[in-house]
């Protein structure tokens, strides 16, 4: 484990996902967990063993350098909503299906948003920041300035405004693939296996390409 004392000043922050009117191409989604400290990085290597003693993922596949199959106990591990749920694997063919992701760390704090984002509110007074692509453009090019409400006229990093798990910031990331935003819920069990692995709390949200 290792932390960043400041941030740098690159982002992944795709400048699509601030301008609304460029065409995307359809993507269900994934459910998303990152350490809740934007600034904690953890390698594969560090998440790889324990998911698999839980059984949340099970063999590795070619699509990425660390994505997995899902494990035995996957559906104990993630709630999906449905009393019958059906989770499409790899063996029926196609780029869609269910797997897990276990992203290598950035060097940087990243922004994670996606079609789904929507505006955040201020921590404080609840305010909406409504001209949020303007204000993360800014940030991506002077991340140590913080946004600033509007209303409280509080400033804090972007991380810190409630993003209603519709967006993310950090530097490690796993995700599971084909995950419609809400459609399924981390276990405590699952969360508190990440905990026990890297010493550190873990939070999810949702991101659609």
């Amino acid at each position: 484990m290792y932390r960043l004392k400041d941030i740098d000043d690159e982002s992944d922050l795709d400048a699509r996902v601030l301008s609304p009117g460029v065409q995307r191409a359809s993507h269900t989604g994934r459910l998303v967990l990152a350490p809740q400290d934007p600034h904690l990085a953890f390698t594969p290597d560090q998440l790889i063993g324990p998911l698999l003693e839980e059984g949340l993922i099970g063999a590795a596949l070619n699509r990425h350098p660390h994505a997995f199959a899902v494990g035995m106990h996957f559906l104990s591990l993630v709630a999906f909503n449905g009393c019958a749920v059906r989770i499409r694997d790899g063996a029926q063919g196609g780029d869609a299906f269910c797997h897990v992701v276990i992203e290598s760390p950035s060097k940087r704090i990243r922004a994670w948003l996606g079609r789904n984002t929507r505006a955040p509110r201020c921590g404080s007074c609840r305010t909406r920041l409504a001209d949020w692509r303007e204000r993360m453009h800014h940030w991506v090019r002077t991340p140590r300035s913080g946004l600033a409400c509007p209303s409280c006229g509080e400033i804090r990093p972007p991380w810190l405004w409630d993003w209603k798990q519709q967006a993310g910031f950090g530097r490690s990331r796993l995700w599971i693939e084909e995950v419609f935003p809400g459609e399924a819920l981390p276990s405590h069990a699952l969360i508190e296996r990440l905990t026990r692995a890297t010493g550190a709390g873990w939070r999810y949200f949702y991101m659609q390409d």
